[in-house]
Protein backbone atom coordinates (compact mmCIF):
# COMPACT_ATOMS: atom_id res chain seq x y z
CA UNK A 1 0.00 0.00 0.00
CA UNK A 2 1.57 3.25 -1.17
CA UNK A 3 1.99 6.45 1.17
CA UNK A 4 -0.65 9.18 0.80
CA UNK A 5 1.76 11.63 0.79
CA UNK A 6 5.80 11.64 0.53
CA UNK A 7 7.91 15.05 0.73
CA UNK A 8 11.08 15.26 -0.41
CA UNK A 9 14.05 17.38 0.18
CA UNK A 10 10.85 20.45 0.58
CA UNK A 11 12.01 24.04 0.55
CA UNK A 12 10.75 27.14 0.71
CA UNK A 13 12.47 30.91 0.38
CA UNK A 14 10.89 34.48 -0.39
CA UNK A 15 13.56 36.07 -1.02
CA UNK A 16 16.50 36.24 1.49
CA UNK A 17 13.40 34.35 4.16
CA UNK A 18 13.65 31.03 4.27
CA UNK A 19 10.21 29.66 5.48
CA UNK A 20 11.42 25.87 4.93
CA UNK A 21 14.48 24.04 5.19
CA UNK A 22 15.02 20.53 4.02
CA UNK A 23 11.85 19.10 4.72
CA UNK A 24 11.05 14.98 4.45
CA UNK A 25 8.15 13.66 5.51
CA UNK A 26 5.65 10.68 4.71
CA UNK A 27 2.53 11.02 5.27
CA UNK A 28 0.90 7.38 5.66
CA UNK A 29 -2.47 6.67 4.07
CA UNK A 30 -5.38 6.75 6.50
CA UNK A 31 -3.97 8.34 9.47
CA UNK A 32 -4.31 11.68 11.24
CA UNK A 33 -1.13 13.28 11.32
CA UNK A 34 -1.26 16.66 12.79
CA UNK A 35 1.76 19.84 11.70
CA UNK A 36 2.39 21.20 15.44
CA UNK A 37 4.35 24.05 16.43
CA UNK A 38 4.60 27.78 17.15
CA UNK A 39 3.61 30.27 15.12
CA UNK A 40 6.54 31.08 12.29
CA UNK A 41 7.71 27.35 12.52
CA UNK A 42 6.73 26.72 8.62
CA UNK A 43 3.32 24.40 9.29
CA UNK A 44 0.56 26.49 7.45
CA UNK A 45 3.85 26.82 4.36
CA UNK A 46 4.22 23.12 4.67
CA UNK A 47 0.38 22.42 3.93
CA UNK A 48 0.04 25.21 1.59
CA UNK A 49 2.72 22.96 -0.60
CA UNK A 50 0.71 19.77 -0.40
CA UNK A 51 -2.03 21.43 -1.89
CA UNK A 52 -0.71 23.39 -4.25
CA UNK A 53 -1.51 26.64 -2.94
CA UNK A 54 2.30 27.15 -2.60
CA UNK A 55 5.57 26.11 -5.11
CA UNK A 56 8.48 25.00 -3.41
CA UNK A 57 11.50 26.44 -4.03
CA UNK A 58 13.37 22.87 -3.93
CA UNK A 59 11.82 19.44 -3.61
CA UNK A 60 8.93 17.12 -4.60
CA UNK A 61 5.30 16.89 -3.73
CA UNK A 62 3.60 12.84 -4.18
CA UNK A 63 0.29 12.67 -3.25
CA UNK A 64 -1.04 8.91 -4.00
CA UNK A 65 1.62 7.78 -6.00
CA UNK A 66 1.79 10.79 -8.29
CA UNK A 67 4.17 13.36 -9.09
CA UNK A 68 1.89 16.33 -7.82
CA UNK A 69 4.97 19.77 -7.82
CA UNK A 70 3.72 21.34 -10.30
CA UNK A 71 -0.26 20.56 -10.39
CA UNK A 72 -2.62 23.40 -10.05
CA UNK A 73 -4.79 22.86 -6.78
CA UNK A 74 -7.50 21.41 -8.89
CA UNK A 75 -5.90 18.70 -10.19
CA UNK A 76 -4.85 17.51 -6.71
CA UNK A 77 -6.63 14.51 -5.27
CA UNK A 78 -6.81 16.99 -1.67
CA UNK A 79 -9.56 19.36 -0.35
CA UNK A 80 -8.40 21.96 2.52
CA UNK A 81 -10.73 23.09 5.47
CA UNK A 82 -9.82 26.68 6.74
CA UNK A 83 -9.21 28.48 9.88
CA UNK A 84 -12.33 30.86 8.77
CA UNK A 85 -14.44 28.17 6.65
CA UNK A 86 -14.62 30.42 3.54
CA UNK A 87 -18.39 29.35 3.33
CA UNK A 88 -20.34 31.49 0.70
CA UNK A 89 -23.26 33.48 3.22
CA UNK A 90 -25.28 34.11 -0.54
CA UNK A 91 -25.74 30.10 -0.09
CA UNK A 92 -27.63 27.77 2.19
CA UNK A 93 -26.17 25.00 3.42
CA UNK A 94 -26.70 22.69 0.37
CA UNK A 95 -25.75 24.97 -1.91
CA UNK A 96 -22.42 25.31 -0.01
CA UNK A 97 -21.55 21.44 0.03
CA UNK A 98 -22.86 21.12 -3.30
CA UNK A 99 -20.65 24.13 -4.88
CA UNK A 100 -17.97 22.02 -5.94
CA UNK A 101 -19.52 19.42 -7.51
CA UNK A 102 -21.27 21.75 -9.78
CA UNK A 103 -18.07 22.82 -10.89
CA UNK A 104 -17.32 19.47 -11.71
CA UNK A 105 -20.62 19.98 -13.75
CA UNK A 106 -21.86 16.28 -11.89
CA UNK A 107 -25.35 15.38 -12.40
CA UNK A 108 -28.11 16.87 -10.35
CA UNK A 109 -29.63 13.67 -9.33
CA UNK A 110 -25.62 12.49 -8.28
CA UNK A 111 -25.05 16.04 -6.49
CA UNK A 112 -28.28 15.00 -4.81
CA UNK A 113 -27.04 12.13 -3.16
CA UNK A 114 -23.80 12.81 -2.77
CA UNK A 115 -24.33 16.34 -0.50
CA UNK A 116 -26.99 14.55 1.83
CA UNK A 117 -24.51 11.58 2.62
CA UNK A 118 -21.85 14.32 3.23
CA UNK A 119 -24.34 16.26 5.45
CA UNK A 120 -25.76 12.85 6.94
CA UNK A 121 -21.82 12.40 7.83
CA UNK A 122 -21.45 15.82 9.78
CA UNK A 123 -25.35 15.07 11.31
CA UNK A 124 -26.47 17.92 9.58
CA UNK A 125 -29.09 16.55 6.95
CA UNK A 126 -31.81 18.46 8.98
CA UNK A 127 -30.02 22.02 8.48
CA UNK A 128 -29.83 21.50 4.16
CA UNK A 129 -31.83 24.67 3.75
CA UNK A 130 -30.53 26.96 6.64
CA UNK A 131 -28.59 29.87 5.68
CA UNK A 132 -25.20 30.32 6.83
CA UNK A 133 -25.58 33.32 9.09
CA UNK A 134 -28.73 30.63 11.34
CA UNK A 135 -25.37 28.31 12.12
CA UNK A 136 -23.44 28.11 15.32
CA UNK A 137 -19.56 28.48 15.33
CA UNK A 138 -19.03 24.99 15.38
CA UNK A 139 -22.61 23.99 12.66
CA UNK A 140 -20.33 26.37 10.39
CA UNK A 141 -17.68 24.26 10.77
CA UNK A 142 -18.93 20.77 9.81
CA UNK A 143 -20.62 22.55 6.98
CA UNK A 144 -17.15 22.85 5.63
CA UNK A 145 -16.02 19.37 6.61
CA UNK A 146 -19.19 18.18 4.47
CA UNK A 147 -17.86 20.45 1.52
CA UNK A 148 -14.55 19.31 1.91
CA UNK A 149 -15.43 15.90 2.09
CA UNK A 150 -17.72 15.70 -1.06
CA UNK A 151 -15.53 15.84 -3.43
CA UNK A 152 -14.32 12.22 -1.86
CA UNK A 153 -10.31 13.60 -1.45
CA UNK A 154 -7.50 11.04 -0.59
CA UNK A 155 -6.24 14.08 1.14
CA UNK A 156 -7.94 16.48 3.69
CA UNK A 157 -5.94 19.04 5.04
CA UNK A 158 -7.33 20.75 8.23
CA UNK A 159 -5.65 24.69 8.56
CA UNK A 160 -6.51 25.19 12.45
CA UNK A 161 -10.03 24.74 12.26
CA UNK A 162 -11.52 24.67 15.20
CA UNK A 163 -9.52 28.17 16.04
CA UNK A 164 -12.25 30.65 16.28
CA UNK A 165 -13.97 28.15 18.84
CA UNK A 166 -14.61 28.14 22.54
CA UNK A 167 -12.96 24.98 24.22
CA UNK A 168 -16.16 23.30 24.88
CA UNK A 169 -17.30 22.98 21.37
CA UNK A 170 -13.47 22.64 20.28
CA UNK A 171 -13.07 19.07 22.29
CA UNK A 172 -16.47 18.39 20.72
CA UNK A 173 -15.22 18.84 17.13
CA UNK A 174 -11.88 17.22 17.52
CA UNK A 175 -14.28 13.71 18.92
CA UNK A 176 -16.27 14.50 15.68
CA UNK A 177 -13.57 15.53 13.26
CA UNK A 178 -12.34 11.18 15.08
CA UNK A 179 -15.58 9.95 13.92
CA UNK A 180 -15.95 11.47 10.72
CA UNK A 181 -12.09 9.94 9.38
CA UNK A 182 -13.27 6.71 11.10
CA UNK A 183 -15.81 6.25 8.87
CA UNK A 184 -14.44 7.94 5.92
CA UNK A 185 -11.06 6.13 6.14
CA UNK A 186 -9.57 9.89 4.24
CA UNK A 187 -5.91 10.43 5.12
CA UNK A 188 -5.99 13.88 7.46
CA UNK A 189 -3.37 16.62 8.18
CA UNK A 190 -4.20 18.95 10.60
CA UNK A 191 -2.48 22.04 11.40
CA UNK A 192 -2.28 23.44 15.26
CA UNK A 193 -0.59 25.09 17.49
CA UNK A 194 -2.36 23.43 20.42
CA UNK A 195 -0.80 20.90 22.16
CA UNK A 196 -4.21 19.73 23.56
CA UNK A 197 -5.87 19.46 20.10
CA UNK A 198 -2.42 17.20 18.58
CA UNK A 199 -2.28 14.44 21.57
CA UNK A 200 -6.42 14.26 20.86
CA UNK A 201 -6.40 13.91 17.44
CA UNK A 202 -3.16 12.79 16.42
CA UNK A 203 -2.17 8.97 15.19
CA UNK A 204 1.78 10.93 14.86
CA UNK A 205 2.43 14.76 15.65
CA UNK A 206 5.00 16.46 13.75
CA UNK A 207 6.81 19.07 15.82
CA UNK A 208 8.15 21.98 13.68
CA UNK A 209 10.61 24.48 14.52
CA UNK A 210 12.38 27.41 12.58
CA UNK A 211 11.48 25.42 9.18
CA UNK A 212 12.43 22.27 10.40
CA UNK A 213 11.18 19.27 11.79
CA UNK A 214 12.52 18.84 15.78
CA UNK A 215 10.25 15.43 16.31
CA UNK A 216 8.21 13.10 14.86
CA UNK A 217 6.44 10.69 16.89
CA UNK A 218 3.17 9.56 18.46
CA UNK A 219 1.36 11.70 21.25
CA UNK A 220 2.98 9.55 24.10
CA UNK A 221 6.18 9.19 22.87
CA UNK A 222 6.28 13.42 22.35
CA UNK A 223 4.93 14.27 25.52
CA UNK A 224 7.26 11.45 27.69
CA UNK A 225 10.39 11.09 25.88
CA UNK A 226 11.41 14.45 24.09
CA UNK A 227 14.62 14.61 21.93
CA UNK A 228 15.08 18.26 22.12
CA UNK A 229 14.97 20.51 25.04
CA UNK A 230 12.69 22.66 22.77
CA UNK A 231 10.16 19.73 22.08
CA UNK A 232 10.13 19.02 25.82
CA UNK A 233 9.17 22.39 26.68
CA UNK A 234 6.83 22.90 23.97
CA UNK A 235 5.06 19.74 24.07
CA UNK A 236 3.08 19.75 27.71
CA UNK A 237 3.88 21.28 30.58
CA UNK A 238 7.38 20.88 32.12
CA UNK A 239 10.16 21.48 34.76
CA UNK A 240 13.48 22.17 32.98
CA UNK A 241 16.24 22.15 35.75
CA UNK A 242 19.80 22.44 35.15
CA UNK A 243 22.40 19.69 37.07
CA UNK A 244 25.03 17.72 36.32
CA UNK A 245 25.75 14.18 34.83
CA UNK A 246 28.56 11.48 36.18
CA UNK A 247 31.65 11.99 36.26
CA UNK A 248 31.93 14.05 39.85
CA UNK A 249 28.43 12.55 41.08
CA UNK A 250 29.25 9.00 40.04
CA UNK A 251 27.81 6.57 37.00
CA UNK A 252 24.44 6.97 36.67
CA UNK A 253 23.72 9.68 39.39
CA UNK A 254 22.30 13.32 38.66
CA UNK A 255 23.17 16.27 40.95
CA UNK A 256 20.41 18.56 40.83
CA UNK A 257 19.92 21.73 43.29
CA UNK A 258 17.88 20.13 45.46
CA UNK A 259 19.30 16.19 45.54
CA UNK A 260 21.01 13.13 43.86
CA UNK A 261 19.61 10.93 41.99
CA UNK A 262 19.88 7.02 40.13
CA UNK A 263 19.28 7.79 36.85
CA UNK A 264 19.85 5.71 33.54
CA UNK A 265 19.54 7.91 30.64
CA UNK A 266 17.99 6.82 27.87
CA UNK A 267 20.24 8.19 25.30
CA UNK A 268 24.05 8.56 25.49
CA UNK A 269 25.52 11.35 27.53
CA UNK A 270 28.82 12.23 28.11
CA UNK A 271 29.89 13.51 31.63
CA UNK A 272 29.39 17.11 32.65
CA UNK A 273 25.97 20.22 32.96
CA UNK A 274 22.67 18.39 31.49
CA UNK A 275 18.83 19.35 31.38
CA UNK A 276 16.36 17.45 33.10
CA UNK A 277 12.74 17.86 32.20
CA UNK A 278 10.60 16.69 35.22
CA UNK A 279 7.11 16.87 34.43
CA UNK A 280 4.65 18.54 37.11
CA UNK A 281 2.74 15.43 37.75
CA UNK A 282 5.61 12.68 38.34
CA UNK A 283 6.39 15.07 41.63
CA UNK A 284 4.49 14.07 44.27
CA UNK A 285 3.59 16.64 47.17
CA UNK A 286 2.57 16.21 51.07
CA UNK A 287 2.75 18.42 54.41
CA UNK A 288 6.70 18.77 55.81
CA UNK A 289 6.90 15.85 57.95
CA UNK A 290 9.61 15.17 60.47
CA UNK A 291 11.74 12.07 58.39
CA UNK A 292 12.86 12.77 54.97
CA UNK A 293 13.07 8.90 52.96
CA UNK A 294 15.06 8.48 50.09
CA UNK A 295 14.45 10.79 47.00
CA UNK A 296 12.68 13.35 48.98
CA UNK A 297 13.38 16.97 49.56
CA UNK A 298 11.88 19.84 51.39
CA UNK A 299 10.24 22.89 49.89
CA UNK A 300 7.79 25.82 50.43
CA UNK A 301 4.64 26.86 48.65
CA UNK A 302 4.67 30.01 46.77
CA UNK A 303 1.12 29.88 44.99
CA UNK A 304 -2.03 27.59 44.08
CA UNK A 305 -4.14 27.30 40.99
CA UNK A 306 -7.38 25.14 41.81
CA UNK A 307 -8.14 23.76 38.24
CA UNK A 308 -10.76 21.15 39.08
CA UNK A 309 -9.72 17.75 38.36
CA UNK A 310 -5.95 19.04 39.40
CA UNK A 311 -4.40 21.56 41.62
CA UNK A 312 -1.05 23.18 39.99
CA UNK A 313 1.61 24.23 43.21
CA UNK A 314 4.54 26.75 42.48
CA UNK A 315 6.78 25.62 45.06
CA UNK A 316 10.14 26.98 46.11
CA UNK A 317 13.05 24.22 46.60
CA UNK A 318 16.84 24.37 47.28
CA UNK A 319 17.05 26.87 49.52
CA UNK A 320 14.31 29.16 47.09
CA UNK A 321 16.75 29.27 44.27
CA UNK A 322 14.52 26.97 42.01
CA UNK A 323 10.84 26.95 41.58
CA UNK A 324 9.16 23.40 40.84
CA UNK A 325 5.74 23.44 39.41
CA UNK A 326 3.65 20.04 40.95
CA UNK A 327 0.50 19.09 39.63
CA UNK A 328 -2.26 16.83 42.14
CA UNK A 329 -5.10 15.25 41.75
CA UNK A 330 -7.78 16.58 44.33
CA UNK A 331 -10.15 14.08 46.17
CA UNK A 332 -13.53 15.82 47.70
CA UNK A 333 -12.88 16.65 50.70
CA UNK A 334 -9.21 17.12 50.85
CA UNK A 335 -7.81 20.77 51.07
CA UNK A 336 -5.48 22.61 49.19
CA UNK A 337 -2.59 23.54 50.92
CA UNK A 338 -1.80 27.57 51.27
CA UNK A 339 1.55 29.24 50.12
CA UNK A 340 3.82 29.50 53.09
CA UNK A 341 2.97 25.94 53.64
CA UNK A 342 6.01 23.67 54.16
CA UNK A 343 6.08 20.52 52.15
CA UNK A 344 8.14 17.50 51.27
CA UNK A 345 8.47 16.03 47.65
CA UNK A 346 9.25 12.94 46.02
CA UNK A 347 10.16 12.74 42.60
CA UNK A 348 10.42 9.81 40.21
CA UNK A 349 14.03 9.31 38.68
CA UNK A 350 13.14 7.19 36.26
CA UNK A 351 10.62 9.63 34.43
CA UNK A 352 13.73 12.39 34.23
CA UNK A 353 14.47 13.40 30.64
CA UNK A 354 18.05 13.85 30.62
CA UNK A 355 19.00 16.42 27.90
CA UNK A 356 22.38 17.51 26.55
CA UNK A 357 23.22 21.33 28.45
Amino acid sequence: MTNSIELTGISKSYGSLTALGKVDLTVKRNEILTLLGPSGCGKTTLMRIIAGFEQPTTGKVVIDGKDSTSLAPEQRPVNMVFQKYALFPHLDVFDNVAFGLRLKKTPKDVIKREVIKALELVQLETYKNRWISELSGGQAQRVALARALVNRPAVLLLDEPLAALDLKIRHHMLNEIKRIHEETSTTFVYVTHDQDEAMILSDRVVLLNKGGIEQIGGPEEMYWSPRTLFAAKFFGDTNIVGGTYGASTGEGQIQLPFGRFAHAPKVALQAGPVNVSIRPETLSLAPAHGHLAEGEFLGKVKDTSFIGNRVIYRVAVAGGTLDLKCQQLPTPGSHTLPPGADVSLKCKPESFVVLPA
